[in-house]
């Protein structure tokens, strides 16, 4: 009995030992340095964005974020010839004048990730207005001094995230000339959100309705002015002579405030109001009549909503032919 439990003790003592000077030796048993952890995450890592100097623009925007940024989606913008979309953090009125976020923040960042990483450059604009009325004027309109402030902490909050994004260009509040009731309270906003300035380093947008009010003063601390020009039916000369009119004012105020640009902030047609023949021949017009007299355009209606043209091929090819010329 002694002399079997000896060899059964010698058989395991033998087949260890064996095994530890015996094992098949693997490729990397030595522990990895930091340094060569620190090269395995640089070889992976992609290259940091940096904000692109966009000196025309060359853009369109959809209506409610409806971008979906696949592969397809981005070849048919590149076939566009543009250099740059307009992407909007929507904003409506909730219970007890609260303000509710109506497209959540990750997926506007998202956005601007996928939209960077295509190469486009981004107009980021804070839209609280809800869905414009038949006479163009906004859903929620404001009236208080509160509103202002409410409207402003919404506003920081974008430019702190559009400055870590290196978004290009940004507009703390689409068309403020209409969306408070009292002048008083346009001038008060547009005072108070040049102070972005000190958060967001790219280029600031005053982007108003149609051509603006009566006056506009005291935007030295803004980089851009921007106009908004919708137009719903066939009277081109109509249209040329407003379009003048436009060019002349906001090309004045550039010159007053020195400022980098004026460009057309949205360019639109209601579908409802026009078909796809008038709303070709109001792109060409657009183009034809301030072609080297603005700083760029943005086309609104990438979408399948009420200013689309995504479905109009004729109005695309002229987009695309014009956007070729720089």
């Amino acid at each position: 009995m002694k002399r079997l439990l000896f060899i059964s003790l010698a058989l395991v003592v033998f087949i260890t030992l064996g095994f530890y000077f015996f094992k098949p030796s693997s490729p990397n048993t030595q522990p990895l340095k930091q340094s060569d952890v620190k090269e395995e995450i640089k070889g992976d890592a992609q290259p940091e964005y940096q904000r692109q100097n966009i000196s025309f623009l060359k853009f369109i925007s959809s209506e409610n974020c409806m971008y979906s940024l696949s592969s397809q989606e981005i070849e048919k913008l590149r076939s566009l010839n543009i250099n740059g979309i307009r992407i909007c953090p929507l904003y409506s009125l909730g219970t007890g004048g609260s303000l509710r976020e109506d497209v959540p923040e990750f997926v506007i960042i998202n956005l601007i990730k996928q939209a960077h990483k295509a190469g486009f450059a981004v107009f980021l604009e804070v839209n609280a207005g809800g869905k414009p009325a038949e006479n163009g004027e906004p859903e929620y309109r404001y009236d208080d001094i509160e509103d202002v402030n409410k409207l402003y902490n919404i506003a920081l909050h974008w430019a702190e995230l559009a400055e870590r994004e290196k978004v290009e260009f940004f507009s703390p509040l689409n068309e403020p000339d209409i969306m408070f009731l009292d002048n008083s309270l346009v001038e008060e906003w547009i005072n108070k959100s040049q102070n972005l300035k000190h958060v967001f380093s790219g280029n600031l947008v005053l982007k108003l309705a149609d051509i603006g009010p009566e006056n506009i003063k005291n935007i030295e601390n803004y980089d851009y002015l921007a106009f908004d020009i919708m137009w719903g039916d066939n009277r081109y000369e109509e249209l040329k002579t407003h379009l003048d009119l436009a060019i002349e004012k906001g090309s004045r105020i550039k010159k007053k405030y020195n400022l980098k640009g004026f460009f057309f902030g949205e360019l639109g047609t209601e579908r409802a109001r026009v078909d796809k023949s008038i709303q070709t021949e109001i792109f060409r017009t657009i183009f034809e009549r301030t072609w080297n007299k603005v700083d760029g355009y943005c086309f609104l209606g990438w979408s399948n909503l009420e200013f689309r043209f995504k479905d109009n091929d004729n109005a695309k090819e002229v987009i695309r032919e014009w956007y070729a010329k720089l």
